[in-house]
C-alpha cells in the first residue's frame, strides 16, 4: 500500500480507540444486566462476555501478526504470494 498504509501513531490511536469503544459497551451490559436483577440473566451475561472477549482477544490476535509482529505467529504460516498461471497449449497430433 505504500503511501497509503497507517503510520505507527494512526495504529496505536486505532488500537486505544477500540479499547475505549469495547469498553464503554461492557460497561452498558453490566449495568444493565445488574439492574434486571435475577441469577440467570448474570450467568448468561457472564458466558456471552467471555465468549465476546475471546473473539475479540483472536482477532486482536490476528490483527497484530497481520501488522508484523510475527513473534505471535505459531505454528505452520502460509505466505501468499501472486503467481501468473499460465496455460501451455496442448500437442495437437498430426496423422
Amino acid at each position: 500500500m505504500n503511501d497509503f498504509a497507517n503510520g505507527l501513531g494512526w495504529k496505536i490511536a486505532g488500537g486505544i480507540l477500540v479499547v475505549i469503544i469495547i469498553s464503554i459497551n461492557m460497561y452498558f451490559v453490566v449495568i444493565y444486566v445488574t439492574a434486571l436483577g435475577q441469577m440467570v440473566l448474570y450467568v448468561i451475561a457472564a458466558i456471552m462476555s467471555f465468549v465476546y472477549l475471546a473473539f475479540v482477544a483472536y482477532l486482536s490476535w490476528q490483527c497484530l501478526i497481520a501488522l508484523g509482529v510475527s513473534s505471535l505467529a505459531c505454528g505452520r504460516t502460509v505466505r501468499v504470494t501472486r503467481t501468473l498461471l499460465t496455460e501451455e497449449p496442448s500437442p495437437t497430433r498430426i496423422n
